[in-house]
């Protein structure tokens, strides 16, 4: 059977960079509603709960587990069709399928129908990574990766100040209209006419997929001949598992750290501070935006320093910036004022932001174009189930079954992160003896 390979671009001539940045425009934008659409929920949690009659153990389910659990399953086949198929029909395709789904969360009536609606938010979601990261990685040379991908990756917190920020004022706006008649539903509660107004704005901006060229898959020398995907795969990771591993156990620390701050510090602030959304929502959203400024200020950093000799330098500056901003970290739930603490949120975010900006430029350095994509969806699997899935769920568990009182949820969140945040830093450290060489060794078989 015939394979469908997107164009293979062989050429060494400097790619169109005005182009390269207006595709990194595009796929920024989907990205920030991405977030929107899977970060609003948290936000919702009160009305939900009160509604729903749901327990905090659920509502991880609702709000993280089952998205992340799908998309890390479905992040692997798509990773595999980012390879093979036109990645923008790929992308543009999942957006159709997360935008609809989230507007279905808002004519849920019950726990298993929200649970369903989130299963395909996270299904439609896990279409745009590998496939991005893929795109970006060929429309770029070496030298600009880093910059690149993290400034796509500031979508990430730029999405979240967007759902913080906006859904505040989206929650105050559906409440006047509560009761209202939505067609196909009947009378809608607030929240559910929240999640009605976040899910369309993707679909319509997915329509600029088409406004740029596929950048085609450049090869190196060291690729080879593309042979079999599995068996490529295969020696790739024989020849770097060691790297691999440890590499996937930091992300996956940092991912369980960023992901259950993201799903549960709306609902310790309300329940700790006592601010509402409207309130806290602002702060957040402002919060989030200085920690995606740090990403560009970051990978222009790495940038430098991997040009000036240092070839691990991803993750050398990267161990480095843990280790200098862990004493925050470890304050950071036992903070009694709000400001503090919102201060300390941020400077932790410097942190558990970037690791998919490091993995992904560290693999499109080590590893062959024909399987980048689906190797960043096996990573994205691995550190979506254990950070986005397990993650919000343990601080849950830890809430609901250790300390056994809602009001200690900071207790938990405090466990989990630093915990958390250590491990990466060993794992990161002892991945450094691996990264330099193996960096080394892939530039001089390109010649």
């Amino acid at each position: 059977m015939a394979t469908h390979h997107a164009p293979v671009d062989n050429r060494h001539a400097t790619p169109n960079l005005g182009r390269a940045w207006w595709m990194v425009a595009v796929l920024f934008s989907l990205y920030v509603f991405s977030w929107i659409d899977r970060l609003i929920l948290s936000m919702l949690v009160t009305p939900i709960k009160a509604h729903l009659a749901l327990s905090d153990v659920q509502v991880s389910m609702v709000t993280s587990t089952s998205f992340a659990i799908f998309y890390a399953i479905f992040g692997l086949p798509l990773g595999w069709a980012s390879d093979r198929f036109p990645r923008r029909i790929i992308i543009f395709l999942g957006v159709l399928l997360w935008g609809s789904a989230t507007t279905a969360c808002g004519y849920a009536e019950s726990y298993e129908q929200l649970l369903v609606a989130r299963i395909f938010v996270g299904v439609g979601e896990a279409a745009l990574l590998p496939a991005a990261y893929s795109l970006i990685a060929d429309a770029f040379p070496s030298g600009q990766l880093t910059r690149a991908t993290s400034t796509f990756q500031m979508a990430g917190k730029v999405g979240s100040a967007a759902a913080f920020g906006l859904g505040g004022a989206a929650i105050a706006f559906a409440t006047l209209y509560e009761g209202i008649h939505i067609p196909f539903h009947g009378p809608a509660h607030p929240w559910q006419l929240v999640m009605m107004m976040v899910g369309l704005p993707g679909v319509l901006l997915a329509l600029l997929l088409f406004t740029f060229p596929d950048p085609g898959r450049r090869k190196t020398k060291a690729d080879g001949d593309s042979g079999e995907g599995k068996a490529m795969i295969a020696a790739f990771v024989r020849a770097n598992w060691r790297l691999l591993g440890l590499m996937l156990v930091g992300t996956s620390c940092l991912a369980i750290c960023g992901y259950s701050m993201t799903n549960w510090v709306p609902a310790y602030i309300e329940r700790h501070f006592g601010w509402e959304p409207a309130r806290y929502g602002p702060a957040l959203s402002l919060m989030n935006i200085v920690s995606a400024l740090s990403l560009v200020f970051n990978g222009w950093i790495v940038d430098r320093l991997f040009a000036r000799g240092m070839k691990d330098a991803h993750l050398r500056f990267y161990s480095w910036l843990i280790l200098a901003l862990l004493p925050v970290v470890a304050y950071m739930f036992f903070a009694g004022n709000v400001y503090v603490f919102l201060a300390c949120y941020c400077v932790a975010q410097f942190i558990t932001v970037p690791f998919m900006v490091y993995v992904s430029s560290v693999m499109a350095l080590i590893a062959p174009s024909a399987v980048r994509a689906r190797m960043l969806a096996f990573f994205l699997f691995v550190f979506t189930l254990l950070g986005l899935g397990a993650g919000p769920a343990i601080v849950a568990a830890l809430t609901q079954y250790v300390f056994g009182d809602e009001a200690l949820l900071g207790y938990s969140l405090a466990v989990v992160v630093v915990a958390s945040s250590l491990v990466a830093l060993v794992v990161f450290r002892m991945a450094l003896r691996h990264l330099g060489p193996t960096i080394e060794a892939r530039q001089a078989a390109n010649g």
